[in-house]
């Protein structure tokens, strides 16, 4: 039987085709047949008829008529009981004219291919692949650096796409695109092309750690070492900025990316209690714990930053001097801020409180003001008389900056406040009371227990009596409530787990519960329950009409929890302060919301660290694909000490 075929396709059908018992030497001898009449098409001057003998058998015949290819080629396959009388000796191939020139050709033209193909396959051994939320990370594991503007192409098959890419360093470059999980995939760096196949779910990745140690100058004082208390990214994602600081005074700036400081500075010896950026990243805004009670704006644009305003809280909150001025819990006792928020076109909203004891009398005073961004004045203040004598605890504002749900209370004595407010006149529209839950508590008290949803619709909150409650944001009362961790009694002794981390986004109503504890004045003797609350240590997702839609266990105690611009992912802060190493489990875990299914399927991946995670000490850029978390050595009980003073990076 004959067959006229092009080189490709006569060699896809020796490689299919079934030979039954014949060896495969055979086949590869046809191959190479092939491969060597396939060479010849390329040398200018063969011109003469080529005839591949197998035995007294033709193969295959060749028309060279054209020096640019090959007219023709004709196979003819034996039989298989001819194929066994073949010897396999006499197989050769017969070449009439320059038979010595065209193997020199041939041996040159494998040598080429042979030095084109090795350093790419070399290349493409020493490239790691990291697959993260916001791409592919490429790893070089030796001396081959990428270029600063290497052209990347990534996609399926065939169909290959140009795509943006940030180069870490040297030897790790991120290439930003969206990936499928369990599909094949294609990179061309360059002239170099990588095939692999994405993982289910992405994977932490270690953008690099920043030691704190000299930055914030963390020893200068080594009987009481400053401690980071604040951190917070930028709104801009080309030039992403983090700023840092401490209970010391300390202020840094530094590119999230590649880790360069840009500036630092110290205010005083005051505690950083909240630092933000305005809306696009022109101003920092820098509260502080301490006798005045300063909140202050720096211009970012000018080189160095420059202070704006600043503004003096003491003056309506009033300050005092703690009884132990040298106590590590010293700052408790000054005039600060519980809550500050940058609102869109870059005026800020802060929450003044100052809790004190004066002659043995515990004080109280707070007020809520609205700064402009650009002179540091007082828009409006809540009360417009002066301030309240409670605490406001915690406030949160939607998206377009129009509403905001703050929390009050009186340090556990009588009712709570949920109040909601027009941000535009600082007009309270409502305010509702949540009565103490009986027979268990006699007063109501919060944490950062109230978050409002996005587009402004619903309001979240939680008390500290394990009870979480869902508003219309229209509507003083509740949609739903439950008695989410509230007590319940365990061999007659009634347990609680801890609320106040709490979180939402357009669709969910997130709360977290933390550890099992007694209340203190029921514990009678046990100051720890012998058991663990049910509800204890669970992140809850519900829908913005109560119905629980899925939740997840946590392995340690929450410590802040942060969500993206876009509402996509979720971090959550988990750790502990023990010296038992077997509670030491210290990390961040994240979550895709946009994921259908169970809190499994929701879960994407858990980041570890040695040290503890102090309390709300960690961002997620605006658009969700870089996270900062804060890490403290823990000292256990060989005086070891576990972790370091550093802030770990990630994808």
């Amino acid at each position: 039987m004959m067959h006229n075929r092009t080189f490709a396709k006569s060699l896809r059908f020796l490689l299919n085709r079934k030979i039954g018992s014949v060896e495969v030497w055979f086949a590869f001898s046809e191959i190479l047949a092939l491969f060597t009449i396939y060479t010849m098409h390329i040398v200018p001057f063969l011109n003469d008829y080529v005839t591949l003998f197998g035995s007294s058998k033709s193969i295959v015949q060749i028309n060279a008529e054209s020096a640019y290819g090959i007219r023709r080629v004709s196979f003819l396959y034996p039989t298989y009981e001819e194929w066994k009388k073949i010897n396999r000796n006499c197989i050769k191939i017969e070449i009439k004219n320059h038979k010595e020139t065209i193997m020199k050709q041939i041996s040159i033209l494998s040598l080429i291919l042979l030095l084109l193909l090795l350093p790419i396959s070399i290349l493409m051994a020493e490239i790691n692949l990291v697959w993260v939320r916001s791409g592919i990370v490429l790893e070089s594991e030796t001396k081959y650096s990428f270029e600063t503007n290497v052209r990347i192409e990534v996609g399926q098959d065939d169909n290959l796409k140009a795509v943006n890419s940030i180069k870490l360093d040297d030897k790790r470059i991120l290439v930003q695109s969206t990936w499928q999980a369990g599909k094949a995939y294609v990179i061309r760096v360059g002239e170099n092309t990588i095939t692999a196949t994405s993982p289910l779910k992405p994977q932490p990745y270690l953008i690099r750690t920043i030691a704190l140690d000299g930055l914030l100058s963390l020893l200068e004082n080594l009987r009481q070492p400053a401690k980071p208390t604040a951190i917070a990214f930028g709104s801009s994602m080309e030039n992403l900025k983090m700023a840092i600081a401490t209970d010391r005074g300390h202020i840094a700036i530094l590119s999230a990316i590649t880790g360069e400081t840009i500036w630092k500075t110290r205010i005083s010896e005051g505690y950083v209690r909240q630092i933000t950026f305005c809306a696009d990243d022109s101003l920092l805004y820098v509260g502080e714990q301490a006798t005045d009670g300063f909140v202050y704006c720096y211009e970012l644009a000018s080189d160095p930053p420059k202070l704006r305003w600043k503004y003096r809280t003491a003056d309506e909150i009033e300050t005092s001097t703690p009884n132990d001025p040298d106590s590590v819990y010293a700052w408790v006792s000054y005039p600060g801020q519980s809550c500050m928020k940058s609102l869109p076109n870059g005026d800020l909203l802060v929450s003044g409180v100052h809790s004190w004891t004066s002659e043995e009398k515990a004080e109280k005073r707070s007020i809520l003001y609205r700064f402009d961004s650009q002179t540091g004045q007082v828009k409006w203040k809540y009360p417009s008389e002066g301030p309240i004598e409670k605490i406001y605890r915690w406030f949160d504002v939607s998206e377009d900056g129009k509403t905001l749900a703050l929390l009050t209370d009186d340090s556990g004595n009588g009712n709570g406040m949920l109040s909601v407010f027009d941000v535009d006149t600082g007009t309270e529209k409502w305010s509702t009371e949540i009565e103490p839950l009986t027979p268990y508590f006699k007063g109501v008290t919060f944490w950062r227990g109230v978050s409002i949803s996005p587009n402004g619709k619903f309001i979240n909150v939680t008390t500290d009596d394990g009870r979480a409650f869902i508003f219309d944001v229209d509507k003083s009362e509740p949609i739903w409530k439950e008695e989410l961790a509230s007590p319940l009694k365990v061999s007659g002794v009634p347990i609680i787990a801890t609320t106040g981390t709490i979180g939402s986004t357009d669709s969910y109503a997130l709360f977290v519960t933390g550890d099992s504890y007694i209340p203190y004045h029921l514990q009678k003797g046990a100051e720890r329950p012998s058991t663990m609350h049910p509800n204890g240590m669970t992140l809850f997702a519900f829908s913005w009409r109560g119905e629980k839609k899925w939740q997840w266990k946590l392995e340690n105690m929450p410590q802040g929890l942060r969500i993206d611009e876009k509402s996509r992912y979720a971090v959550l802060g988990v750790s502990k302060r023990s010296k038992n190493p077997m509670e030491s489990l210290h990390g961040v875990s994240v979550f895709d919301l946009n994921v259908e299914g169970n809190g499994l399927s929701k879960y994407l991946f858990t980041y570890r660290t040695e040290g503890q995670l102090p309390y709300d000490t960690l961002a997620i850029s605006a658009d969700g694909m870089v996270i900062a978390i804060v890490e403290m050595p823990i000292s256990l009980p060989d005086d070891t000490l576990l972790g370091k003073n550093q802030v770990h990076l990630l994808y």
